[in-house]
């Protein structure tokens, strides 16, 4: 029996939590959305006034903003399935590493243009035959909704190609176009929700019989310990549509938490934990699987 990451390499790399796969609409639409009064801004003290005043922002007069962002990212895994497999799970550990360029900048008003370059390495400590690597392109745009309760509507098109060595032919690219929504819901200025939904649909896929289209929404909650520490918990519920491969249609279900540690603006050190299930109407590509550990990231903007 096949691995679940030997047949579908984009959907491993999909679960880990750095993956701009899974993070990049989110980040680009908050940083989109961001109008520096959650992060950069104090908060008057409290006094017995605030029932009737609120609370009192302290505003401060806004840095230039910065179009690119640059950063290296790396972390260590241990996941309880490696493989992502139904039966026979081994355990392991794994190391991903990537380079990241992105460009983000307002062209008139509430758009926003917005363009990633990445890539990516995974290597595993035992299961050396599940190493691959990951190239991801996306381009596309953001725009603000103010009189859709200040959503954001974010369009992209996007390209992946996955290779065992980095000049190795593809073992699997695809061409997709992503479109979603997104909303931010701010309690307080400790805590925050926002909700997701997004449609990935699959142009171009080589192998065809991989070509999916993935249909998902996702919720999170953030809570803002102290300035430079974070808490978060998401979950995540995605449907594939695998249209080409017996018919085979996945509901993937994916819980994780996050502790996040920022000691200034260009490092950022993270440990997490995260328990995927995905049930199919084909019982071979049924799993469940534990991920955890720890991951840091130093970034530039210019």
């Amino acid at each position: 029996m096949q691995a679940q990451t030997i047949i579908d390499p984009a959907r491993a790399s999909a679960v880990v939590p750095t993956s701009p796969s899974n993070q990049r609409e989110l980040s680009a639409a908050e940083s989109a959305a961001s109008t520096g009064l959650e992060e950069e801004n104090d908060y008057a003290p409290a006094t017995p006034g605030d029932d009737d005043l609120g609370q009192q922002l302290i505003l401060k007069r806004n840095e230039k903003v910065q179009p690119f962002r640059a950063w290296f990212d790396t972390a260590a895994y241990w996941t309880d399935n490696a493989a992502n497999v139904s039966q026979g799970e081994i355990e392991d550990w794994f190391l991903t590493g990537g380079v990241n360029l992105a460009w983000q900048q307002r062209l008139r008003g509430r758009y926003y243009g917005d363009v990633y370059l990445g890539q990516r390495i995974y290597r595993y400590d035992e299961l050396d035959a599940l190493d691959y690597e990951d190239g991801q392109v996306s381009a596309g745009f953001l725009v603000l909704l103010p009189e859709v309760m200040n959503s954001i509507f974010h369009v992209h098109y996007g390209y992946q190609r996955i290779t065992q060595g980095i000049d190795d032919d593809p073992i699997y690219q695809a061409h997709t176009l992503r479109v979603g929504l997104q909303k931010t819901f701010l309690i307080n200025r400790l805590n925050s929700l926002y909700v997701n939904a997004t449609a990935a649909l699959a142009l171009d896929t080589e192998p065809d019989i991989l070509a999916r289209h993935e249909y998902s929404t996702s919720v999170g909650y953030n809570l803002k310990i102290t300035r430079e520490l974070a808490f978060s918990l998401s979950y995540r519920l995605s449907y594939f549509d695998y249209y080409n491969l017996q018919g085979r249609e996945d509901w993937y279900h994916n819980w994780g938490a996050g502790l996040t540690w920022q000691p200034c603006d260009f490092v950022e050190l993270t440990a997490s934990y995260n328990f995927g299930l995905n049930r199919s109407n084909l019982d071979v590509f049924e799993y469940e699987a534990q991920l955890a550990g720890p991951s840091v990231s130093l970034k530039v903007k210019f």
